[in-house]
C-alpha cells in the first residue's frame, strides 16, 4: 500500500496492493494518546489545551483551599497540576522561548496561591517549595528516558535506533556517549533524538553507568545542582 500527495489537490490517495485507490482526507490537527499533534508540528493546540486544563484545576484548588502553606500546595500541585505538564512532554517539548514561558507561567501563577511566598519573585518562591523550574524538569526527564532506552528499560524491540551509541572511542567522555547528528531544520533539531546528545555526553561515568532509574536520577540531580535553570527557565543549560 502506498500512499501518493499529488500537487494539485488537498487530499492524499492511498493505493491498497489490489490497484483500488482510496481518497484520505488532510487533516491539519489530530489527537493521539492525548497529545494534540497538529500538522506544523509545534503543538500550540496541545500547549493551550494543558495551559487550559491545568490552569482550571488551579483555580479549583484556589476555590477549595482559602488557605495554602508550601507542605499542602506541594502535595496539591505535584499530583493535580504538575502530571498533566509532563505527560508526554519528551514528544510536546516547547523549545521557543515564547513556548517556554507559555508553559512556564502556568506554574509560576500557581506558586502565588501559597500566601506567605506571595511577594516574593519567582525564583524566590521555587526556593522556598524546593520546586525547579518546568524547562529544568523537561530537560532532566529527557535525560531518564535516554538512560531508559540504552539500559534496555523499555522493551528493546520499541527502541531500537532510536539512539545510537558513538564507535569514536578516542575522544574524553563516558562510555555511553551518542552519536551526534546533524539536522537542517530548527524542528529535527530539536527532536528528542537530537537534542539529548549533548547534554547526555556531557554526563560523568558515574552517572550514566548508574545501577537504576533511582540512582540515576539521584546522581543527576547532584551533578546538576548548580544548573541555573533550575531557578531561572530563561538560562540555558550549563554542558
Amino acid at each position: 500500500m502506498t500512499l501518493v500527495h499529488p500537487p494539485d489537490v488537498s487530499d492524499y490517495t492511498m493505493t491498497q496492493n489490489d490497484g483500488k485507490h482510496i481518497s484520505v482526507q488532510r487533516s491539519h490537527l489530530e489527537r493521539d494518546l492525548g497529545i494534540m499533534i497538529d500538522s506544523e508540528l509545534n503543538f500550540s493546540e496541545h500547549m493551550h489545551m494543558v495551559s487550559k486544563k491545568a490552569n482550571g484545576i488551579m483555580a479549583v484548588i484556589k476555590k477549595t483551599f482559602t488557605c495554602l502553606d508550601c507542605e499542602c500546595f506541594n502535595l496539591l500541585y505535584k499530583s493535580l497540576v504538575r502530571t498533566h505538564l509532563k505527560y508526554g512532554v519528551t514528544t510536546w517539548f516547547p523549545y521557543r522561548m515564547k513556548d517556554i514561558e507559555t508553559v512556564e507561567k502556568i506554574q509560576k501563577r500557581a506558586t502565588k496561591q501559597v500566601k506567605q511566598i506571595r511577594h516574593l519573585s519567582y525564583c524566590e518562591r521555587l526556593k522556598r517549595l524546593n520546586l525547579p523550574t518546568l524547562r529544568y524538569r523537561r530537560h532532566r526527564g529527557d535525560m531518564i528516558e535516554v538512560y531508559k532506552i540504552l539500559h534496555t528499560v523499555y522493551d528493546k524491540e520499541v527502541t531500537t535506533g532510536i539512539l545510537n551509541l558513538s564507535s569514536n572511542t578516542s575522544t574524553r567522555g563516558h562510555s555511553l556517549k551518542l552519536t551526534t547528528q546533524r539536522s537542517r531544520l530548527e524542528l529535527r533539531g530539536n527532536s528528542f533524538a537530537v537534542r539529548v546528545v549533548k547534554p547526555w555526553n556531557s554526563l560523568s561515568e558515574e552517572v550514566v553507568t548508574s545501577p537504576s532509574v533511582r540512582v540515576f536520577g539521584s546522581r543527576l540531580d547532584k551533578m546538576w545542582n548548580n544548573q541555573l535553570m533550575k531557578l531561572n527557565y530563561k538560562e540555558e543549560l550549563c554542558l
